[in-house]
């Protein structure tokens, strides 16, 4: 049995891939400890771990003051309680994950919730991540606090590009990748091990999917945005249509929109691996997450990307004809028309069904965790 230290940001897209690992390690008989905000505390224990809470990191903080605050409250909470630990996992987006492995002396393994890149292409999408890379880097880490910590030169770009970590776990489809072949023998391809963990719920009531003539259309654009103009035109292009549909409004109360017609059925908070197994079409804004949960279950995707690797992944769906995109910004006619397009389209359908199947015979979980045993050798 190893003592296992698993450190990660506060973020769904970043942490929910990761609690599927951390509940195998603990079925494998390994000790796994999980340092987290305390908001993850619930979800963290229900896989078996050790949850530790980040140290002086006050409770209720808005978004921005969690990104800045996060950084220094992970690095600071592994350096005290990481003696004595055999391994640190951490995700990519926690980049400071190899510097804490140095320090404490032990192997790092690295998790990936997202494309991984080792350079810089020529064409856009390599740039634009670059770009968000260097955006979401100078509001993680401030200059003042990277020299606090010792750690004034390193940067989220160079970290995800450069840094040598012996095993690197991808969570998608290596067919999804766009540069799979800039990426060496150090990045394993693991098909994202679907499984509803523990969920805070905003509504007690139950999904009439009965009550749903198809085609049944699902919309959510993530946990971090919500748009009170978005949702209310997506209530314009679908509604009193011959279809049904899913609205996940987020943190805008589902009351506040206004009349919905009747074939809307808008709730603050979505079982999407759930709604995901009756719908005929996913309008999402296309982060890693969301397109995994789609491939896994087969839907057709309209993705209308927003920011950080949406973008890139937005152009993914289409070159593998998964879906279509389209602009945030469009109109309710044009995003009605293009959802009916994926929707009649018999090419997407049937790459979607490949991907699905793809999926459900790739690299599992379990040789995964060999391959982090090895390390521990």
């Amino acid at each position: 049995m190893a003592k296992i230290l698993m450190v990660n940001v506060p973020y769904s897209g970043h942490t929910n891939p990761t609690l599927p690992l951390a509940k195998r390690l603990v079925e494998r008989g390994h000790q796994v400890t999980y340092i987290n905000a305390p908001e993850w505390k619930e979800r963290i224990e229900a896989t078996g771990a050790l949850f530790v809470p980040y140290m002086d990191y006050p409770e209720g903080l808005p978004e921005r003051q969690q990104m800045v605050r996060c950084f220094k409250a992970a690095y600071n909470t592994a350096m005290e309680v990481g003696a004595g630990h055999d391994l640190l996992i951490y995700e990519m987006f926690f980049y400071l994950g190899k510097t804490v492995a140095e320090r404490l002396g032990i192997p790092a393994v690295r998790q990936f919730s997202q494309l991984a890149w080792t350079k810089v292409g020529t064409g856009l999408i390599p740039l634009l991540f670059v770009i968000s890379c260097h955006l979401l880097g100078t509001q993680v880490l401030k200059r003042r606090v990277a020299i606090e910590l010792g750690v004034k030169d390193k940067r989220l770009v160079d970290s995800v590009l450069h840094d040598k970590i012996p095993l690197n776990i991808v969570y998608l489809p290596e067919r999804f990748h766009p540069c799979r072949q800039d990426l060496d023998e150090t990045y394993v391809f693991c098909i994202p091990l679907l499984e509803p963990v523990a969920q805070p719920v905003d509504t007690d009531r139950r999904i009439p999917y009965e009550k749903m003539a198809r085609p049944v259309i699902y919309i959510s654009i993530g946990t971090i945005l919500s748009s009170r103009f978005f949702y209310k035109r997506c209530i314009k292009a679908f509604g009193n249509k011959e279809c049904s549909v899913i609205l996940n409004t987020g943190k805008v109360r589902p009351e506040t929109l206004g009349k919905i017609p009747p074939n809307i059925w808008a709730y603050s908070f979505v079982p999407q691996l759930e709604v995901l197994q009756h719908a005929d079409l996913f309008i999402t804004h296309g982060g890693m997450n969301s397109v995994n949960e789609a491939m896994y279950h087969g839907v057709p995707m309209l993705a209308m990307p927003i920011m950080n690797d949406q973008p890139i992944n937005a152009e993914q769906v289409v070159r593998l004809k998964l879906g279509k995109k389209l602009r945030m910004l469009s109109t309710a006619e044009a995003l009605y028309k293009q959802a009916m397009a994926v929707l009649n389209n018999r090419e997407i359908k049937e790459e979607c069904k490949k991907m699905k199947d793809e999926m459900k015979s790739g690299i599992a979980l379990d040789d995964v965790i060999d391959m982090i045993e090895a390390c521990l050798l």
